[in-house]
C-alpha cells in the first residue's frame, strides 16, 4: 500500500505544485550592457568590416535586433550621461569632455569661468576643463542605475565610467548605488585592461546569478592609444601585408580582443542557464576616430567622432532579448542612447521618476515590429574640436531627414583629410540637410531644396533648445581673427612634449 499511497500523493501534489510555479513572480530579465570606447561603425563585421570576423559581437544581433540608425553624442563624457539620464545632451548640460581650448575663437562657450590664477590662454588641466561643465550624474542623483538598483536589482561596473572620473573605486561606486566596481583598472595593460574587465564581469555574473542583475560594461578599448602586444601587432601586419584601404592593425587586434571577451560574457551566461532572461546590449559610445571625410573605418559615414555627421554620432546598436525580439530582426528607425532609460525601466517593470524629465522614449513597441510615435532627435555641441573639424553645431533628425546647422561660423575641409594644414576656418554659418535613406555618407546638400524643411527643423531645434534650457555659445569679446583656432591644450602639451625631451 505504501508505493500506492506515494503514487497518489504524487498525482495530487504535481497539478498544485504546477499551479504555485505558475502563480510565481517570473524573475525580472538580468541586463548586461556591454559598451565599447570610439569603436568605429565598420567595427564589427554585421556593420561591415570585411577585414575581420567578430563572430560574437555578431551573434547579439543576429540573435536579437540590428538598429541602423541608432544615435548618440559625438564625444564620450556627454554620450554616458545621455545613457545614465535618459536625456539629450542639450537638458542635461555635460555636452564636452575638454571643453574652452579655443579662447580666441569667434564665440564664447557656455562654461563655468576658469579657475584662479589660469590666464584665457592657458590650459587648467583636463579635470580643471571638465569641471567647467555641469555633472548630471550625482552621487545619490537619479540615474539608470538608481532606477534599477531602486527596482531591486544588484548593480555591477567593469570599466569606463568618465562621469566625470574615468573610473569609480569601488568605495565612490556605492555612492552611485552600484554594489559592485572594478578595483584598480590599470590602462597600460593590454587592450586597456579589457581582461581584467571581463574577468570581473563573469565572476559578477556567478555571483548574482540567482538574482536579477545590471552589469555595465563599459570597455576602455579600442579607444587610442591602442596597447597591443607585440605579437598581435606583428600578427596583424602580416595578414594585411598587399592590402590598400585598411583599419590599422592595432585597431584590428583591440576589436578582435574585444569579440573575444564578449564571447566570454556571452558564454557564462550560457553555462548558467541565464542567457534566456538576460537582455544584453552591445554598443559604442560614439563614433571611431575619423580623419578622413570617408575613412574605412565608419564607412560609409561621413567624418568621425568629435563631429554631429554620421560618422561621429551613428553607432552599431544590437540588442538580444529572447523571447521579446525575434531573431534576425533590423530596425531602420531613428533611435537614441536616451532612449536606454526608459526602455529598460519598463523592462524591468520600473516605473521612472516622473519628476525626472526624460527626452527618450520606450522602444519596447519596435522589438515586436510596432511603430513609434514621430520625433525628433536633437543632438548639440556648444564647442570648438578644431583638430575634429568642428565648431559649435546642432543637429535634427527627423524620420529619413537630418539638419547639420552650424549657426556661427564653420570649417571648410580642402581635400580629403582632416589636418591643421587643410582645415580652413569661416567664421559665418553653414546650414546642411541631408537624406538619410538615399545619402546615408552625407554628401549631397538639400538644404538649398528643400527651405521650408530647413525652417521647420531650425524651428523645432530652437524651441526644443528654449523648452530644455539648453545652453548656447555667447560672442566672444577675445575674439581674434588672426589666430580663431588657438588651441591651449596643444599648446600645453606641446609644451610638456619639449620639457621632457629636454631632460
Amino acid at each position: 500500500m505504501k508505493p500506492a499511497l506515494t503514487l497518489l500523493t504524487a498525482l495530487v501534489l504535481a497539478p498544485l505544485a504546477a499551479l504555485h510555479a505558475a502563480d510565481a513572480p517570473k524573475q525580472k530579465p538580468n541586463i548586461v550592457f556591454i559598451l565599447v570606447d570610439d569603436m568605429p561603425y565598420a567595427g564589427p563585421s554585421v556593420t561591415g568590416n570585411t577585414l575581420l570576423q567578430t563572430p560574437h559581437m555578431d551573434r547579439i544581433a543576429t540573435e536579437g535586433m540590428l538598429f541602423s540608425r541608432a544615435y548618440t553624442d559625438p564625444v564620450c563624457g556627454p554620450s554616458r550621461a545621455t545613457l545614465m539620464t535618459g536625456q539629450f545632451a542639450g537638458r542635461h548640460g555635460r555636452t564636452d569632455n575638454v571643453p574652452g581650448v579655443h579662447p580666441y575663437a569667434l564665440m564664447r562657450e557656455p562654461l563655468a569661468p576658469l579657475p584662479d590664477g589660469v590666464p584665457a590662454d592657458g590650459f587648467a588641466g583636463e579635470a580643471a576643463a571638465g569641471a567647467r561643465l555641469p555633472d548630471p550624474v550625482q552621487p545619490g542623483g537619479y540615474s539608470l542605475v538608481q532606477a534599477l538598483k531602486a527596482g531591486g536589482y544588484r548593480t555591477g561596473i567593469t570599466g569606463k565610467w568618465h562621469l566625470p572620473q574615468q573610473h569609480l573605486t569601488p568605495k565612490l561606486a556605492r555612492q552611485y548605488v552600484f554594489d559592485f566596481c572594478t578595483d584598480k583598472p590599470d590602462r597600460s595593460q593590454p587592450y586597456r585592461d579589457t581582461k581584467h574587465f571581463t574577468d570581473d564581469a563573469v565572476q559578477f555574473i556567478r555571483d548574482n546569478r540567482e538574482q536579477s542583475f545590471f552589469l555595465y560594461v563599459p570597455y576602455v578599448a579600442v579607444h587610442g592609444g591602442h596597447v597591443v602586444p607585440p605579437e598581435d601587432q606583428a600578427r596583424w601586419k602580416e595578414r594585411l601585408k598587399g592590402k590598400t584601404d585598411i583599419m590599422a592593425p592595432d585597431m584590428l587586434a583591440s576589436l578582435e580582443f574585444v569579440d573575444l571577451s564578449v564571447g566570454r560574457i556571452l558564454d557564462v551566461l550560457d553555462e548558467l542557464k541565464l542567457a534566456d532572461n538576460t537582455i544584453v546590449i552591445f554598443a559604442s559610445d560614439n563614433g571611431g576616430v575619423g580623419k578622413n571625410l570617408y575613412s574605412v573605418e565608419n564607412a560609409p559615414f561621413r567624418l568621425g567622432k568629435g563631429t554631429l555627421y554620421e560618422g561621429g554620432v551613428r553607432v552599431p546598436l544590437f540588442i538580444r532579448w529572447p523571447g521579446q525580439i525575434q531573431p534576425g530582426r533590423r530596425c531602420d528607425v531613428p533611435v537614441h542612447f536616451a532612449d536606454m532609460l526608459p526602455t529598460l525601466c519598463d523592462a524591468a517593470g520600473v516605473k521612472p521618476d516622473p519628476a525626472h524629465k526624460l527626452d527618450g522614449t520606450n522602444l519596447r513597441p519596435l522589438f515586436t515590429g510596432g511603430t513609434l510615435l514621430d520625433r525628433t532627435l536633437f543632438v548639440t555641441y556648444p564647442h570648438y574640436l578644431t583638430d575634429h573639424g568642428t565648431t559649435p553645431v546642432r543637429a535634427a533628425i527627423q524620420s529619413r531627414h537630418k539638419l547639420v546647422w552650424h549657426p556661427y561660423d564653420h570649417l571648410e575641409i580642402t581635400g580629403d583629410r582632416v589636418t591643421e594644414h587643410t582645415i580652413h576656418y569661416t567664421p559665418k554659418p553653414r546650414v546642411e540637410l541631408f537624406d538619410m535613406e538615399s545619402d546615408p555618407g552625407e554628401h549631397e546638400n538639400l538644404a538649398e531644396r528643400y527651405p521650408e524643411l530647413v525652417a521647420e527643423l531650425r524651428q523645432r531645434m530652437e524651441a526644443w533648445m528654449k523648452e530644455t534650457g539648453a545652453k548656447d555659445v555667447t560672442p566672444n569679446p577675445g575674439y581674434d581673427a588672426s589666430r580663431p583656432l588657438f588651441n591651449t591644450r596643444d599648446e600645453a602639451l606641446k609644451k610638456e612634449r619639449e620639457e621632457k625631451a629636454k631632460q
